[in-house]
């Protein structure tokens, strides 16, 4: 297994807005009519008819009752030429942006579109109740449009569209919290930040004179979770002392969230206060109220730190927690080993060679061990089983989905076969209790000696995937 030497978090930006939007229960979404009008001293700047005003108004009408849609676009085209060539000549009239933002919409150009509708709302209030159920209406199709891209992470695609979902309609944090998660997985910490910015300001002026209370309680139970979003993404992108900072005030405020406090030893480590890490990984160890991946994770905050002996502890109650950890198993024999507690690695590894019995690694760190007690013998037996194995498998690691099923990816490395022997191996998974979930079977053709061969194992289940093992045939 390889321990990659970086931040591990114990949740990621999870993206657990994927429901269908509807509209927000609201009379208004932004302020009064009356508080609008009063900030712009009156009712704003009249709207204006002109030839060109006319002229758009007349095209839109047509592409609106036209019945082939590539005349409704070159309609709509020519509309925005109309309604453009009147914002060049008045730029202050707001009919001439309002046209100019109905035009873009039915052309699909959204940003543009919103950029207009804004501008003459600003101009003349009136605009923005008049056009609030039109853009509201089209920020719910296009985040719904967006979230099964987002379910097939197909996240630059999702993320594309929920820009524009919010470029029309700016008043509904729910898109810019999602917008700040793919932005956040995508390592675009600004437009990440930006957008979480955005949610946040929306929330905090958020009242039930313009919600109904269900809505209002929904959006500021979602900005409770923004502070830690905010961390995740500043990890994310490698910030570690502002992720850190932030970390550290979300957890004075709430001393018991052990999430957050491993997410602080996380980034603690990385910015180089190692003794402050360990501090809090010694302290979360003897929490009686953990579980196994959080055993694991907190034995991997002290392997990074070289603290094998607390690292073996930790990664010992992870496997007494999930006994068909094998990836828990691998991690506890290797800091025994490192910790040079040679007598207790025989026991551990033979575990973990029961779940993965054609690891070249794990056969290494037995025969080393038992060689370190003086049983040579023991150790030479391992040794030529070594030197006897057709095929190897390593660097295995699985990466479990917290809606259910896993994935696994290793190497198989051929040693003794014929290049192109077909070897299958059938995967199987488990519980947390130890109790099998299912089976998948991967089959291939070897290589060369000098060749890994990579692959990947996707296991589909609605449960919790806790271990797992293999078998391995030739032929």
């Amino acid at each position: 297994m390889k321990i990659r030497k970086g931040l591990v978090l114990t949740v990621a930006l999870g993206l657990g807005l994927t429901g269908c939007a509807s509209g927000g229960g609201g009379g208004g979404g932004g302020a009064s009519l009356q508080d609008a009008m009063a900030e712009l001293g009156g009712q704003g700047v009249p709207p204006s008819e002109t030839a060109n005003t006319d002229q758009a108004e007349q095209l839109l009408e047509d592409a609106e009752n036209a019945g082939v849609p590539t005349a409704a676009e070159g309609l709509y085209r020519q509309a925005l030429t109309a309604a453009e060539a009147e914002v060049a000549a008045n730029p202050d009239n707001p009919l001439g942006h309002r046209l100019a933002a109905l035009a873009s919409l039915g052309l699909g150009e959204y940003q543009q579109a919103g950029a207009h509708f804004d501008r003459a709302a600003e101009l003349y209030p009136l605009y923005e109740f008049e056009d609030m159920q039109l853009r509201e209406q089209t920020w719910i199709e296009l985040y719904n449009e967006a979230m099964p891209l987002l379910s097939q992470n197909d996240y630059e695609g999702a993320v594309v569209l929920l820009d524009d979902a919010n470029a029309i309609f700016t008043s509904r944090p729910e898109g810019f919290i999602t917008a700040a998660q793919l932005y956040g997985q995508l390592q675009q910490a600004e437009p990440a930040l930006e957008a979480l910015d955005r949610a946040e300001e929306i929330i905090a002026g958020v009242s039930e004179d313009e919600y109904d209370a269900e809505t209002v309680a929904d959006w500021r139970s979602q900005g409770e979770t923004l502070p830690v979003l905010r961390a995740q993404i500043l990890s994310n992108a490698g910030r570690y002392e502002e992720a850190s900072q932030v970390f550290a005030q979300i957890l004075a405020e709430d001393p018991g969230n052990v999430d957050v406090a491993m997410n602080l030893a996380a980034t603690q480590m990385q910015t180089g206060d190692e003794a402050a890490a360990l501090e809090t990984y010694d302290r979360l160890l003897n929490d009686p109220s953990l579980g196994a991946a959080d055993f694991y994770r907190i034995g991997i905050g002290f392997y990074q730190g070289a603290v094998y002996e607390q690292a073996a502890e930790a990664f010992g109650r992870a496997v007494g927690e999930n006994p068909t950890d094998r990836d828990g198993l691998e991690m506890w024999a290797r800091s025994l080993q490192i910790d040079s507690a040679y007598a207790e690695v025989p026991a551990v590894a033979e575990r973990w060679l029961e779940l993965d019995p054609n690891s070249r690694n794990g056969l290494l760190i037995f025969a080393q061990a038992v060689n370190q007690t003086g049983d040579g013998q023991r150790a030479g037996e391992i040794v030529q089983q070594i030197d006897e194995m057709d095929v190897s498998v390593d660097e295995l690691q699985m990466q479990r989905y917290g809606s259910g099923g896993a994935r696994v990816t290793g190497t198989v490395n051929n040693q003794n076969l014929s290049e192109g022997t077909a070897v299958t191996l059938t995967f199987t998974f488990y519980d947390f209790n130890g109790t099998p979930l299912g089976t998948v079977e991967h089959a291939l053709q070897v290589g060369s000696p000098e060749v890994s061969d990579l692959f990947e194992v996707e296991f589909e289940s609605s449960e919790q995937v806790g271990g797992y093992g293999y078998d391995l045939t030739i032929g």
